[in-house]
């Protein structure tokens, strides 16, 4: 297997690098001053959201068949409407700004480059070995697609509305999880830096978050495996 295919088969993984890497470096009191961590966190948090948010209606929006969770590549149709209309990987680009939310939001601003850049490379990989998939299977229809639909930076003028509504359960179904983990990182990076910095615990507000954050998921997780 060529380094796309690995990249494509363990991206779900990978990105634990990335993330014992930074915790490793907030906990040891690399993140930056005060007013650093502040804007990074909210900065860091918009991008994580916009990322989830563009995750969340690109497979809700998606016909049966394509934008799955596969180990292997999986497509029995080419998805060229909604977000796939102005950009050939919507989930890629949204998992990218996923990334460097997160990365950004640990408040330590050389970790978050280095990050950032490992995630650029890790789903350039993935993204050329998708796009040789769909060349394969799709021929002439994914040529004529991707001469006009950027591959990564979305061109808005090609704008076409998705065939199909929003499908909320598909989605919550699909993305909750991701959502869980994120919040969770977010979580994790504050109480890193805290303890980095010998400062007090985690308060009330914290737990709040982490308590109703972990409710959500085992209640999603419980409605999902339910149906």
């Amino acid at each position: 297997a060529g380094w796309g295919e690995t990249a494509f088969r363990w991206r779900s993984y990978l990105p634990l690098i990335a993330v014992a890497g930074l915790l490793g470096g907030v906990a040891g009191g690399r993140a930056g001053s005060e007013l650093i961590v502040r804007a990074s966190v909210a900065v860091g948090s918009m991008m994580a959201a916009a990322g989830l948010a563009l995750r969340f209606c690109a497979v809700g929006q998606a016909p049966a068949g394509t934008s799955g969770r596969h180990r292997k590549q999986h497509a029995t149709a080419l998805n060229t409407f909604g977000a796939y209309s102005v950009v050939r990987h919507p989930l890629y680009l949204a998992n990218l700004l996923v990334w460097s939310g997160v990365s950004a939001a640990s408040g330590w601003p050389l970790g978050a480059v280095a990050s950032t850049v490992l995630g650029v490379g890790l789903f350039a990989l993935i993204v050329h070995h998708e796009d040789r998939f769909l060349a394969a299977s799709f021929g002439a229809d994914y040529e004529e697609w991707a001469a006009v639909t950027p591959a990564f930076l979305p061109k808005l003028s090609l704008w076409r509305s998705a065939r199909r509504p929003l499908q909320w359960r598909k989605a919550v179904a699909s993305e909750y999880s991701t959502t869980h983990s994120v919040v969770l990182l977010l979580l994790l990076f504050a109480a890193a830096r805290l303890w980095a910095a010998g400062g007090p615990r985690p308060g009330p507000g914290f737990w709040s978050v982490a308590a109703i954050n972990s409710g959500l998921y085992l209640a999603l997780r419980f409605w999902r495996y339910s149906q």
